[in-house]
């Protein structure tokens, strides 16, 4: 009875921890540099685009170079439980360039999606369980784009290659047992992703104004999935068996994003939102079966400059302030967020620094979490023929 009454907990935990099911977490929300305090903008944001939208490359006639990093504090509790992970890393890396008006390229490398949990437990009882679980792992991408201009309107396609590594440690010790056992569960997926965009621009006096579309495909992403078991008699009588090991293939879900974005002489406005279909049902020996649903976000942000050629330094600077909404795509949940930045611009050069914090929160009966992170991002820009039409 005992055993049955744990097991049932672990289920119950596993079912409604936003981290289970296919084990991709969160959808890391990534963004340029330029608008990580602008609620995250990524398709219609300023500076240069994102692999969300691939038609921002013609309209980059310059080389630039957008890199950010990140330190990330989550606190995720239920009733019972208790978990904090802190994580951080480089967010994105990309190197813009054309040679010639009305056609660019752009490359770099960016994480899809980014998961990491860690929660323990004790039921004192007729033998004392405990248990713990750790749960991290990352999805990344790399990528190519092109794309043309003709007039007012821009078309782009990608290319990119998908890659990540998900692994799974559960722990389960009784107070007859010198050590806990373990399962362990690890994931490799890799693959092609295809996406293509379309953007036009156009000014009415003093605004100019975007507005995109983009679209990515379905992608058919190798699995590898194998499952360990790790007996643990004694310090030195340890029995580990990969219980099972198999490949297969796993369908990532299309997105579609869309927004738009206005520029004026001292103001800069964007909202945009996105909806990710549902992905193929995740099964796998040691994983719980998930029935995954659709995903969407809802992004919006507000950038103000004084006057940029002021000798004052705060009237010099770009205050942001931005939000989003959204909802994962394998719990029945929303979560939220607020963005605040700051940007810099280098004295005598275009190049740009920018300072963003950011709060996030998940409401939920049962499970809460909340982040704050910040992030330090820097846009290297020399224009070596016209200047963008928006920047």
């Amino acid at each position: 009875m005992a055993l049955a009454a744990v097991f049932a907990l672990l289920w119950g935990q596993l079912t409604f921890n936003p981290y289970s099911g296919y084990g991709l977490g969160f959808p890391h929300l990534t963004a340029a540099g330029g608008g990580l305090g602008m609620g995250r903008l990524s398709a219609v944001g300023i500076g240069m685009g994102l692999p969300e939208q691939p038609a921002h490359s013609a309209h980059l006639t310059a080389m630039q170079a957008d890199f950010s990093g990140w330190g990330r504090l989550q606190r995720l509790s239920t009733s019972t439980q208790r978990a904090n992970f802190g994580s951080g890393a480089l967010q994105n890396l990309q190197l813009s360039f054309s040679r010639g008006k009305g056609w660019g390229l752009a490359m770099g490398l960016m994480p899809q999606a980014i998961q990491g949990y860690w929660s323990t437990g004790r039921f004192p009882g007729f033998s004392d369980f405990q248990f713990s679980e750790r749960a991290e792992g990352l999805l990344s991408q790399a990528y190519v784009q092109a794309a043309l201009r003709w007039k007012a309107f821009a078309m782009g396609y990608q290319v990119g290659y998908l890659w990540g590594t998900y692994e799974r440690q559960r722990s389960l010790q009784s107070g007859l047992q010198p050590l806990a056992d373990y399962l362990l569960t690890s994931v490799r997926l890799q693959g092609l992703q295809h996406r293509v965009g379309i953007l036009w621009q156009d000014s009415l006096e003093e605004w100019q104004f975007q507005l995109g579309l983009g679209y990515a495909f379905r992608a058919a992403l190798r699995r590898e999935l194998s499952y360990t078991l790790q007996k643990n008699f004694s310090l030195t009588d340890v029995l580990l068996d990969t219980l099972v090991r198999n490949q297969g293939t796993w369908r990532y879900p299309s997105l579609l994003r869309g927004g738009l974005y206005a520029a004026h002489t001292r103001w800069r406005l964007g909202m945009e939102g996105g909806y990710t279909w549902a992905s193929d049902r995740w099964e796998g020996a040691g994983m719980i079966p998930a029935e995954t649903s659709p995903s969407w976000d809802v992004r919006f942000g507000i950038e103000s400059q004084i006057d940029p050629r002021s000798s004052i330094f705060y009237k010099r600077l770009r205050y942001q302030v931005g939000g989003f909404v959204g909802r994962p795509p394998h719990v029945a949940l929303s979560f939220y967020g607020v963005t605040f930045g700051i940007g810099w611009q280098l004295p005598r050069t275009p190049n740009l620094i920018y300072l963003a914090i950011e709060y996030a929160f998940l409401p939920h009966p049962l499970v809460r979490e909340t982040t704050l992170q910040f992030s330090l991002a820097a846009v290297f820009r020399e224009l070596w023929f016209i200047p963008p039409r928006i920047d």
